[in-house]
């Protein structure tokens, strides 16, 4: 299975094998020109797919057709809750679920692909009604995306919100029974927020603040080793350099992050973060981890494992280094969708 995680401003893939052992058969990282995708649509189709093409390249996968293809959805274009409706015929949910999903989206119906799924277990909801879970995409991001996936000669067996990918990469089953477990992702241009509780993803978030402007107030020799899925190892004095130039802007995305939990709090009392997951290239930058505990108190905050789900056993080591794996960590979700779902 192919993992294909597009973005703004990089293109990452992961091959997985078929069999039980999920190896790791490739993976690359690819810049993507700026402009060439605004805010996760695609704006200069032929760019994106020469990329492509190069990306698949790189990753010498000469026959991509021959393998399934999972591909993301940018979060910051996209919807997806744990909402309550009526307990109904099945036949009922679906219309049930848009009038709800009404209530909260931005855009209109008419402009979004809506998908859902029941909650198994979780919260008790009121008599009489049930928990589903509802991802709705917005069709100006969905549609170009599938021409240029489809031109590609690309056997695509699922588009997913990164949100799904990220979870199911980084929640293993020890971390699926904890309850208050707070994703964030931090990406080039945008940082997802996901909250997993009670057994399921309960809400999602894009702060419009990613890598990119945390490292704006580097020097360019600074953001060049801090740049790419193989950054530069740093010694401990530029380590502590870097992290005190990018605190006020890391402080600015940490209260960010904070007030998307507060939201959440003050419409699901029952909730209560206790572990938080960092991931994406973001995540390896000095100092955020000690920024982000000073805003989540008694909080236990690590960098999220992408293999979680992908190796068992001790004897079994990552075959990339977790600074290298964060950033391939919605890819290796990717490729995993036909393995846990």
């Amino acid at each position: 299975m192919i993992g294909l995680d597009i973005s703004d401003r990089s293109m990452k893939v992961v091959q997985l094998s078929n069999d039980s052992g999920r190896t790791l058969l490739s993976h690359c990282w690819h810049a993507i020109p700026a402009g060439a995708i605004e805010e996760g649509v695609i704006q200069e189709a032929r760019v994106v797919r020469r990329v492509l093409a190069e990306t698949l390249a790189q990753c010498r996968i000469a026959a991509p057709a021959a393998d399934s293809v999972v591909a993301s959805i940018p979060e910051m274009q996209s919807f997806m809750r744990v909402i309550e409706v009526p307990v109904m015929q099945e036949d009922e949910v679906a219309e049930a679920i848009q009038w709800e999903v009404a209530q909260h989206i931005p855009f209109g119906l008419e402009n979004v692909y809506i998908d859902w799924q029941p909650v198994g277990r979780g919260h008790v909801p009121a008599a009489g009604r049930r928990e589903v879970l509802v991802g709705a995409a917005q069709r100006k991001v969905v549609d170009p995306l599938v021409v240029v996936l489809g031109e590609a000669g690309l056997d695509v067996a699922a588009l997913e919100l990164e949100s799904q990918a990220l979870a199911r990469a980084l929640i293993s089953p020890e971390l699926e029974r904890q309850q208050g477990l707070l994703l964030v992702d931090i990406g080039g241009t945008a940082t997802n927020v996901i909250i997993h509780d009670h057994g399921a993803m309960r809400f999602t978030a894009s702060l419009q603040s990613g890598a990119q402007q945390l490292e704006r107030v580097l020097p360019e020799d600074d953001r060049a080793r801090l740049s790419g899925p193989r950054q530069e190892a740093l010694s401990v004095s530029d380590a502590e350099r870097i992290a005190q130039a990018m605190q006020p802007a890391q402080e600015q995305l940490a209260a960010e992050i904070r007030g998307v939990v507060d939201f959440y709090n003050s419409t699901d009392k029952q909730h209560q973060v206790h572990e938080i997951l960092l991931t994406g290239g973001g995540a390896n930058f000095p100092g955020f981890d000690r920024v982000i505990i000073r805003y989540f108190d008694n909080v236990h905050v690590q960098r999220g494992n992408p293999w979680a789900n992908i190796l068992s056993g001790e004897e079994k080591k990552p075959p990339l280094l977790v600074q290298e794996s964060v950033h391939f960590a919605t890819a290796l979700g990717l490729a995993l969708r036909h393995v846990i779902l």
